[in-house]
């Protein structure tokens, strides 16, 4: 999280936008704008997601080195459980548009919530231990040791209702 206060600010000011202007467009308060920017608080990922959309930016856009090349192993947690998970983002590919590729353990009873990202986007899940619970708006499925593909367009979440780890990689592409 180094550069997300730079990255903000300096994608913020590009587009002609003033603090209040991006806490709005983004749905994040003015006050988590502000220290953000100021680098005087902590963000989570789901935050800084709709920041991004409202600039423009990728996730890994705001959290990068902006002097390291887009294509680059990232390495960033993410995420930290309760109870010992994380979501790692793990590769960040300067493709078409982009696609990141993370590396997520959720331990029994971890949930990560996502909002619902722009039209286009989509998400591939791999899930190589465990029983991973996928809550869509349009239902919940139970994924495997399999891959599965949503449309990330809708809330949702990632859940392990069971006793024992889950392990995944979640590719997101637009």
């Amino acid at each position: 999280m180094t550069h997300v206060a730079a990255n903000v600010r300096t994608r913020r000011v590009a587009l002609g936008m003033s603090q209040k202007g991006l806490a709005q467009a983004s749905g994040v308060s003015l006050r988590m704008v502000g220290g953000i920017e100021n680098g005087a608080t902590s963000v989570s990922t789901a935050t800084l997601d709709r920041i991004g959309v409202a600039l423009g930016a990728t996730l890994a856009d705001l959290v990068t080195d902006p002097a390291v090349k887009a294509s680059a192993r990232i390495d960033r947690v993410g995420w930290v459980g309760g109870h010992g998970g994380e979501g790692v983002l793990r590769w960040s590919l300067d493709v078409r548009r982009e696609v990141e590729l993370w590396e997520w353990r959720l331990e029994p009873g971890e949930r990560y919530q996502a909002a619902a990202d722009p039209v286009g986007w989509h998400v591939m899940l791999f899930v190589v231990g465990g029983v991973l619970t996928l809550e869509l708006e349009t239902g919940t499925i139970e994924v495997r040791a399999a891959s599965h593909v949503f449309d990330s367009a809708q809330t949702h979440a990632f859940v392990n209702l069971g006793k024992a780890p889950v392990r995944f990689f979640r590719c997101t592409a637009w």
